[in-house]
């Protein structure tokens, strides 16, 4: 995977899929929910941070899936791990993109049905964010 920029569309792309990955696996139905949820998010970011993004949706997936999947035991325990605390510390600092990565995860995620552990997980940042 290359080097996700704190903030980018990659980090809110990455944290959607980790949340998805939390009952063990990332469906389709929830892949097709992302995709249909790009151009809002690249609406979000042009009200918001005044750029128009441009970017390849599929190759974002791609690699933050393959990334997720290869460590899925890191990413998907029920205990949060310091490499989870410390990748979405340092990836999403801006308090508009956790709001953004909140609420596009949780409606991916609900795609195929919120499982209790994508659940656990998304209200743990929300929790720690304070978005709730």
């Amino acid at each position: 995977m290359k080097k996700v920029e704190p903030n980018s569309i990659e980090a809110v792309v990455l944290f959607i899929l980790y949340i998805c990955l939390q009952d063990g696996k990332i469906t389709k139905k929830e892949v097709k929910e992302l995709v249909v949820t790009a151009p809002v998010l690249q609406k979000m970011y042009l009200d918001i941070f005044g750029e128009f993004i441009h970017f390849d949706l599929q190759e974002i997936i791609d690699e933050n899936f393959d990334y997720l999947v290869n460590q899925k035991d890191t990413f998907s325990s029920i205990k949060i791990t310091d490499k989870e605390q410390d990748l979405f510390n340092n990836l999403l600092t801006d308090e508009v993109t956790q709001d953004i990565a909140l609420l596009a995860s949780r409606n991916t995620a609900s795609a195929d049905g919120l499982h209790d552990f994508e659940n656990n997980k998304y209200l743990y940042w929300a929790n720690r964010w304070n978005a709730v």
